[in-house]
């Protein structure tokens, strides 16, 4: 048994080194891509806002673009969901090697 759990985690030394490069590829990511994504969703919001106070747009259409700005600023998030679930996995790997 301490054989195999020894060749297990040299086996997983490669795979450690891949996911912390992708966590840190996708961490790097989404500090730029969050940045452009909630300037557009500022714009979205700013937007609606100001065609509906002007009457250029009806309260649905202003709604939309409301939802539309909502859902852009969520995609960093999720995205960082990705990331945090990713580094979770790092942290059991590296754990795993550790023990």
């Amino acid at each position: 048994m301490i054989v195999l759990k020894l060749i297990l985690k040299i086996a997983l030394l490669p795979a450690v080194a891949v996911v912390t490069v992708l966590q840190w590829f996708g961490a790097f990511i989404i500090g730029f891509s969050s940045i452009v994504f909630h300037i557009l969703s500022g714009l979205f919001l700013l937007t609606a806002v100001l065609s509906y106070l002007m009457g250029l747009s009806a309260g649905a259409e202003a709604m939309k673009m409301i939802a539309t700005g909502f859902i852009v600023f969520m995609i960093p998030v999720i995205g960082e969901g990705i990331v945090a679930a990713i580094a979770t996995l790092n942290a059991g790997m590296r754990h795993f090697i550790r023990s």
